[in-house]
């Protein structure tokens, strides 16, 4: 508002500089001709007895000429092809005794300001119409006309106001194009400059709204060294408070999922105490609870370990296809044992994942075991590799077996959710879903669950394409 404010005040000072201008070149031009008078009066003294008819003579056929001349003068961006000035001179009295346009002659001006002040020793000027109906008028500057020290006359240019317009109104059109042009690059500089101030304060805000929906992100780049410092503050403090947090709730979920087993085991030594004679069921079944107590500490180690990284190195090449053959062989002799068939289909054994292969190795596993899990024998497991065409590589596991129920499908990454295995009703860790989607948010990938028609389950997993 204050700009425009400026720019109209200017503009508005465009016209009086213009006409300042033109009444400064029409003094000169008054006391040019004036000396040319005078000059012919000191030649010769007695032309000032028959002073109308010497300046008949002297400016009648220069005015009627002119008046005649054609010409094409185009000055910046104007045409003009006639002169406008206009002359009249006074005698001493005020009468007009020569008129460049002839019908002021005999007229008295001696009221008017350009010939009432000049004959008084002053500056004459005046601004009026030359006729009632003009718009704009007319500019009258004044010169005096001396003989022997005496002022006998005045000499009186006129410029009509419609001449100058133009050049005014062009000089206006000219200068707005320049303001608008001034404003727009004003504007795009403090466009850019708030944007450049404000990016870094949206970059911290974003930062720590992902941390508070728990996304693993990276502290940004920021520019500014105080937000800098400020952001890498906020950055330990959230660290501090979610460790606590995650401590409490890995010790209260371990606790709480080793009981069930540490049961289980200090039951059948009860048991074992006072039946000796099933020794043999009852240490299988303190072996194989002993063996879920030590998966499950191996596998909360393993999912501690994931989430505390919010990055990590992605520079390893890892071909796919031989990642998931080397898998497949060490399940060999379980598949075996359930009868269970794995069937791996790619359109491309080259195509190639980066990043951390061990990692890769462990998603693959858990994805197996899972669909082993929940297989039939004399099953079918398909795994599928093959290109999207959004640049993603889809790593597919397919199974026969039993459908997720619905309730379910939203939660199977959820630490320690499991379902009962169909063979024996027995729960897993719950955590090996959670451990491949952690790896996978690591990789910058998507994690994907749906059942399968009529039965099964397809899990599916997107890796930005190498």
């Amino acid at each position: 508002m204050g700009f425009y404010y400026l720019i109209d005040k200017t503009e508005e000072s465009i016209r009086p500089r213009y006409m300042e201008t033109v009444e400064e070149s029409l003094n000169d031009t008054a006391h040019i001709l004036s000396a040319i008078v005078e000059e012919r009066l000191e030649q010769n003294p007695f032309a000032y007895r028959s002073f109308p008819t010497t300046l008949h003579s002297l400016f009648a056929p220069v005015f009627e000429n002119t008046n005649k001349r054609s010409f094409e003068a185009k000055i910046y961006s104007l045409l003009k092809t006639n002169t406008d000035i206009q002359v009249y001179i006074t005698n001493e009295k005020g009468i007009v005794i020569f008129d460049s346009e002839v019908y002021r002659e005999g007229l008295d001006y001696s009221k008017f300001n350009d010939v009432y002040l000049t004959l008084q020793g002053k500056y004459g000027a005046r601004s009026s119409k030359l006729i009632d109906t003009e718009g704009e008028g007319a500019l009258f500057v004044a010169s005096p006309i001396r003989f022997k020290n005496q002022i006998v006359g005045v000499l009186t240019v006129i410029k009509p106001k419609t001449g100058v317009i133009p050049f005014i109104e062009e000089a206006k059109k000219k200068f707005w194009r320049i303001s608008l042009l001034v404003a727009s690059a004003i504007a795009i500089l403090f466009s850019l400059l708030a944007y450049l101030s404000f990016r870094p304060i949206l970059r911290l805000s974003k930062y720590v709204s992902s941390l508070r929906k728990k996304e693993k992100v990276v502290f940004p780049k920021i520019g500014i060294r105080e937000l800098n410092e400020l952001g890498k503050e906020v950055d330990l403090l959230v660290e501090e408070i979610e460790g606590k947090k995650y401590i409490e709730s890995y010790i209260q979920t371990l606790t709480h999922e080793i009981k069930s087993p540490l049961s289980s085991i200090l039951a059948s030594v009860e048991l074992l105490q006072s039946h000796p004679n099933e020794a043999s069921r009852l240490t299988k079944n303190i072996h194989e609870e002993g063996k879920r107590i030590q998966k499950l500490i191996e596998q909360m180690l393993e999912l501690s370990s994931l989430e505390g990284k919010k990055t990590i190195s992605l520079e390893e090449r890892v071909l796919l296809y031989d990642l998931v053959q080397e898998v497949i062989l060490n399940f060999q002799s379980e598949l075996e044992w359930k009868s269970i068939q794995v069937v791996v289909n790619s359109e491309n054994q080259s195509w190639v994942v980066k990043g951390n292969r061990n990692y890769l190795y462990l998603t693959i596993e858990n994805l197996i075991r899972n669909s082993f899990d929940f297989a039939n024998e004399n099953d079918t497991i398909t795994i599928e590799i093959r290109e999207e065409t959004d640049g993603f590589l889809k790593f597919s596991v397919m199974d026969e077996g039993h459908s997720i129920p619905d309730y379910a499908l939203t939660r199977v990454t959820e630490k320690f959710y499991s379902l009962p295995r169909p063979n024996n009703n027995r729960k897993s860790s719950g955590l090996g879903l959670s451990i491949v989607n952690q790896i996978v948010e690591l990789h910058g990938g998507k994690f994907a669950i749906q059942n399968r028609n009529p039965r099964g389950v397809l899990v599916s997993i997107f890796f930005p394409k190498n």
